[in-house]
């Protein structure tokens, strides 16, 4: 009887701690940014978004598509002097066309966050870097200084 008692013990307690273990993937999107036309009195705006879908997911097990953020790391572009242009990366929760959270970055510039740890990664969820620019006094187009990334860092259990 004892001798049993240990043996389920020991079963219940591998049971129990392979639920504990918790896998970590990273999902890297790059997309070119487009030019922005900058209007001579009221400035410009660009976004370049960056969806995860399910076509994203075919190379993770199918147990690991769903998990909790543990970061978020980006490269930005730049399209102007930085003191004349403000960056922000915002974060959209799934299928939602309105940003959750936003948190001004430096433009051309890389780096990673915390701030979105905790929220659910998932198909459908997406996060942008937007650009604004102030009004300059003349209209013109800017380019973009390099391609833009997200590479969102998620944990499964």
């Amino acid at each position: 009887m004892k001798k049993m008692s240990l043996t389920a013990l020991f079963i219940s307690s591998l049971a129990l701690s392979g639920q504990a273990i918790a896998d970590d993937f990273m999902i890297t999107k790059e997309k070119q940014p487009s030019r922005m036309l900058v209007l001579s009195s009221a400035g410009g705006l660009s976004t370049t978004e960056f969806s995860v879908l399910n076509i994203d997911l075919s190379d993770i097990p199918y147990g690991s598509k769903t998990g909790t953020i543990t970061g978020v790391s980006y490269t930005s572009a730049g399209y102007a002097d930085p003191s004349n242009e403000t960056v922000e990366l915002c974060f959209s929760r799934a299928y939602s066309t309105a940003p959750f959270k936003c948190i001004e970055i430096n433009p051309n510039d890389s780096g990673n966050t915390a701030t979105f740890n905790g929220e659910a990664f998932k198909a459908g969820i997406s996060a942008s870097i937007v650009h604004r620019v102030e009004a300059t006094g003349n209209f013109h187009y800017a380019e973009p200084s390099r391609k833009e990334s997200i590479t969102f860092h998620y944990s499964t259990y």
